[in-house]
């Protein structure tokens, strides 16, 4: 569902995000929403979605709907609300009980929010082989389904891993919300998604896995708020870089690698 409306993204933020990163910013992938209905919450619903408004109506009603997306978890994905934006709400008339379809969601990201990473691949990439035995980088390559230029692994002959990292980014430890967000795609090979933290000793911590896509494009969150505030124990801020590791599930063939953006989001928030 692409609803976000970035088009005074750079005023009201204050930035000067070039368009390919101003897209880069806008493109999700909600897959749920919350919604409650006059004050009462009517739970998840998997989009598209119908809402039947049964038997809550009045002659004015409220409908206030969060975006959801699916983070991996050690067991299955699990469904979240993605706080990062503003929730969209709608007022109308009912004369009789019932249903409520949603469409044209506008929302906006919150005041708070920042992209400590917004990784667009336009002529270079701060991602680099952390590895020197495994020295696979990534490339610039121009993608035609995409129209526009995106990162590109290939592992090939003696190659049959890589393993890539960020440089350190430095997160508030307490008080702060961070999702990382990976668009990619695979061919024969499947990706792990880590943390690395530093402070005194060099902590790793596997975030997810990301099984070959057969060449379709997915979008990964990895809610990060948890571990990065465990990480930090009492300070206030700690450095922290992102990588990420490949291998070829089949040695005999060539495996390709491709990612559209890669996004670091934070904003200030409590727990919930």
């Amino acid at each position: 569902m692409d609803c976000i409306d970035v088009s005074d993204f750079n005023s009201v933020f204050d930035t000067n995000y070039d368009p390919k990163e101003l897209d880069a910013i806008k493109q999700q992938n909600f897959t749920d929403a919350h919604v409650s209905f006059n004050g009462f919450e009517t739970g998840y619903w998997k989009l598209p979605c119908t809402i039947p408004l049964l038997p809550d109506y009045s002659s004015l009603n409220n409908v206030r709907v969060i975006p959801c997306v699916r983070k991996p978890s050690t067991t299955l994905a699990t469904t979240t609300k993605y706080h990062f934006v503003t929730p969209h709400e709608e007022f109308f008339e009912m004369t009789r009980e019932g249903e409520y379809r949603l469409s044209n969601i506008n929302l906006k990201y919150v005041r708070s929010v920042e992209f400590p990473v917004l990784e667009t691949f336009t002529q270079s990439t701060i991602f680099k082989p952390c590895d020197s035995l495994y020295p696979a980088t990534i490339q610039i390559v121009y993608d035609d389904e995409k129209q526009k230029d995106i990162g590109k692994i290939t592992l090939k002959d003696d190659d049959v891993y890589f393993d890539i990292v960020s440089p350190n980014i430095t997160l508030l430890g307490r008080d702060e919300r961070q999702f990382w967000e990976i668009s990619y795609k695979s061919s024969n090979g499947r990706m792990y998604a880590r943390l690395n933290f530093e402070g005194g000793i060099i902590l790793f911590k596997d975030m997810a896995v990301m099984p070959s896509t057969k060449e379709v494009w997915k979008k990964l969150y990895i809610d990060i708020t948890e571990i990065v505030r465990q990480a930090s124990y009492t300070a206030l801020k700690i450095s922290v870089s992102l990588e990420i590791s490949g291998i070829r599930d089949d040695p005999d063939s060539v495996t390709e690698f491709y990612f559209e953006n890669i996004k670091l989001i934070t904003m200030d928030a409590p727990y919930d």
